[in-house]
């Protein structure tokens, strides 16, 4: 998770598709990617994307973590996290927020089935 090869990204919001970002890299490349989640840590946002390419997921091994703004433009504009114990804070945030929603989506799964 988190930083990869690319040293640059930028990012757009895909208005065809809600909740997806096209990453564009530096070395021209691009990934399409779901919007997994934001967190805030130490008072900024962070972004957790989810590659829709299974290859890219393969190779990548999961999800990328950038810190998230926007421009005065209201455009997205990411980050990354340089810091290996922020990024070590970013990623144990990510995990509490989802073992969050899942522990919501199992409650709601048995009460569906007890109905």
């Amino acid at each position: 998770m988190g930083n990869d090869e690319h040293s640059k990204a930028d990012a757009e919001l895909d208005t065809d598709l809600p909740d997806t970002i096209t990453l564009t890299f530096e070395d021209g490349s691009e990934a399409e990617c779901f919007v997994w989640g934001f967190v805030e840590v130490e008072g900024k946002t962070y972004i957790s994307l989810l590659p829709m390419d299974e290859e890219e997921d393969e190779e990548e091994g999961g999800c990328y973590l950038y810190q998230y703004d926007e421009d005065e433009n209201g455009e997205p504009v990411l980050g990354y996290i340089e810091d290996n114990a922020l990024l070590d804070r970013v990623v144990e945030a990510f995990d509490r927020m989802f073992e969050e929603e899942e522990s919501e989506y199992d409650e709601l799964i048995a009460e569906e089935e007890l109905e």
